[in-house]
């Protein structure tokens, strides 16, 4: 049988090597639902309107079934993951007893997307290429309109330079997006030194990166590269703050220099410099338009 996916608000829904797993948009968790803990999946609400759910099986007392909702935009894609998924539930008895299935309900962390080695651009990569490409060519074409040699070479010159300034604004606005998001709903935890892995840097040096372990909510072991503010000894221990969602998202507590040193170089260089990245292919383009008029 062919694997099911149902795409549904904030949850997709995937049947496959006899289970449903559920992945929750934004909690980087996934919940892993075998056949045999299914009842049924039924429809919610008059002809199905209010999509389907996943119905439990309930233990000997008679307790009310664990339910989970799905309501995706297409009721023809509803009915048919209903039916993939029942035609799957092994064959049982009316009578036969049921144990209760939440109890086979299994929270694990959401599997990395991993990029096959060989494979093409990503769609962001695609589009960067398409854009900052199409910005050159726009950019030339409108110099070689001015028949000013001095404007072309300036354009071409700085062109490379500008693309250097927006690598550095990607990565301020990289770190401005995980400071945010970590201060909004991000979990401290103390991670304990594991090890210092060593490796041979561009240069041939020998570099080295310690290693920190924690367990995140999900009972997973994660390791934090790098260092941080010790807050106790024997073993080594640090605060370390990580995302729910996007559990490779974290960060560790510095001192207050350090603290210190980081936002003078946010505030002093990685701001101007996205300002003025920003602000160049605006200014000179709309200097090189006025010129042609």
């Amino acid at each position: 049988m062919t694997d099911q996916v149902l795409r549904s608000r904030r949850t997709t829904a995937r049947l496959e090597q006899g289970a449903v797993l559920l992945d929750r948009f934004g909690t980087g968790l996934r919940v892993r639902i075998p056949l045999t803990a299914i009842e049924t999946v039924r429809a919610r609400g008059p002809e199905g309107r209010r999509g389907i759910e996943i119905v439990l099986t309930s233990g000997p007392d008679g307790s009310v079934p664990v339910t989970y909702p799905l309501r995706p935009s297409s009721a023809a894609a509803a009915t048919a993951f209903a039916a993939a998924v029942n035609s799957a539930l092994p064959v049982r008895d009316a009578a036969e007893p049921r144990r209760d299935g939440s109890a086979a309900v299994s929270v694990l962390p959401t599997p990395p997307r991993v990029r096959r080695p060989g494979a093409g651009w990503t769609a962001g990569e695609r589009a960067a290429w398409w854009f900052y490409g199409g910005l050159f060519v726009l950019g030339l074409g409108l110099t070689i309109a001015t028949g000013d040699r001095e404007v072309i070479v300036i354009w071409t010159a700085f062109y490379t330079v500008f693309l250097v300034g927006c690598s550095i604004t990607t990565a301020v606005c990289r770190s401005t997006k995980d400071w945010w998001l970590l201060r909004r709903r991000g979990i401290t935890v103390v991670a304990t030194y594991e090890r210092t892995d060593y490796g041979t840097g561009s240069d041939g040096e020998t570099t080295s990166t310690k290693v920190y372990t924690f367990t995140d909510i999900a009972g997973v072991e994660r390791e934090y590269l790098g260092g941080g503010k010790l807050v106790a000894t024997d073993p080594e221990r640090i605060e370390v703050t990580y995302d729910p969602g996007a559990p490779e998202r974290m960060s560790s507590r510095s001192g207050p220099v350090v603290r210190l040193l980081l936002f003078l170089a946010y505030v002093l260089l990685g701001l101007p410099i996205s300002l003025l990245t920003a602000a160049y292919p605006v200014i000179y383009l709309s200097f090189v338009v006025a010129a042609l008029m």
